[in-house]
């Protein structure tokens, strides 16, 4: 039998308050895309610098990216477009776009 109860996503909300919750969550949501961004750069062969360079940015900005600190729409899409590729904003949802 396990020790871990089930996700209340209500509790939870409450317990924190919506904002907080949509906070974390975006913060969570950056992560990953920011992990699967250099998972991405390093398949393509680009190093931090090569990319910073395309973009016009220094390397410590695509680490940041890469790290989801920095988030938005427009740097996502430069990211993506200096990689070689196009972004499409499909999940309004999401709260990113």
């Amino acid at each position: 039998m396990s020790s871990f109860s089930k996700w209340d996503r209500e509790g939870y909300r409450r317990r924190v308050g919506e904002e907080e919750a949509t906070r974390r969550r975006r913060s969570i949501m950056a992560e990953q895309w920011g992990c699967q961004l250099a998972e991405e750069r390093k398949r393509l062969g680009f190093t931090q610098a090569g990319l910073a360079e395309i973009m016009g940015v220094s390397p410590g900005r695509v680490s940041q990216i890469e790290h989801g600190e920095v988030a938005t729409v427009e740097v996502l899409a430069a990211y993506v477009s200096a990689l070689g590729g196009s972004w499409s904003c499909w999940r309004i949802s999401v709260g990113i776009c």
